[in-house]
């Protein structure tokens, strides 16, 4: 009987992080080991603000590794020179998409997990639980789909990288917010103006990757643009 480590998603994402990771795997899961283990000492020191685990168990790791590998995302059928293939094949329709979403799935199922378990290990009061596993899927929907947009414009992975990074400062304030409240002691449940403020963050996040995604499929339709 198949298990579900044979099953067609799953396969599909493994299959896309092999190729975008290449023979850097290794390498990517060193620093992100690195990333969680620091995240845990300071949720198992219980005296760390919010933020301090918030950045090294989701965030860091998302932009410091997830960029880098949905950077090549169109650079792989570019190097090997089957970009018109991909862009022209039977199942071309949400080709590059399904990739990004393959990468982008690993990273919030992580970034759910590490929240949960920050949330056991701490020795404070726990903190609510919504705001962080909510802010996980809007900011790597956010990340996926601005990469995405200039993977399909520019040639190079290093460009897409640089022009990914100089969008994030842009949107900084909001990729960059503390969804875990209250941001200091951990203590109490999140108040009206925590939910606005928190609501507004997430909806610039959502709306901006919605936008980013229209700009990169309008793009995906011009073929020739592509491959010239």
């Amino acid at each position: 009987m198949r298990g579900w480590w044979d099953s067609a998603a799953f396969v599909r994402v493994r299959l896309s992080l092999r190729l975008l990771t290449e023979r850097r795997a290794a390498l990517y899961i060193a620093v992100d080991a690195l990333f969680l283990f620091a995240g845990v000492l300071i949720a198992l020191g219980g005296n760390g603000s919010a933020i301090e685990f918030w950045l090294p168990l989701f965030l860091m790791p998302l932009l410091i590794l997830g960029v880098p590998i949905l950077a090549d995302t169109v650079a792989v059928e570019r190097r090997s020179g089957t970009l018109d293939l991909a862009l022209t094949s039977p199942g071309a329709r949400f080709y590059f998409e399904r990739r990004v979403g393959a990468a982008i799935a690993v990273f919030i199922a992580q970034g759910w997990l590490s929240m949960i378990l920050a949330r056991l290990l701490t020795r404070s009061e726990p903190f609510p639980l919504s705001g962080p596993l909510a802010q996980t899927i809007s900011v790597s929907l956010f990340i996926g789909a601005v990469t995405l947009n200039w993977a399909v414009r520019v040639r190079s992975a290093g460009a897409v990288i640089f022009a990914t990074y100089a969008t994030v400062l842009v949107f900084g304030p909001w990729v960059l917010s503390n969804p875990i409240h209250p941001p200091t002691t951990m203590n109490g449940s999140m108040s009206a103006g925590d939910i606005i403020g928190w609501t507004q963050n997430n909806l610039v996040l959502l709306t901006a990757a919605a936008t980013f995604y229209l700009y990169a499929r309008q793009r995906l339709r011009r073929q020739e643009a592509m491959i010239t």
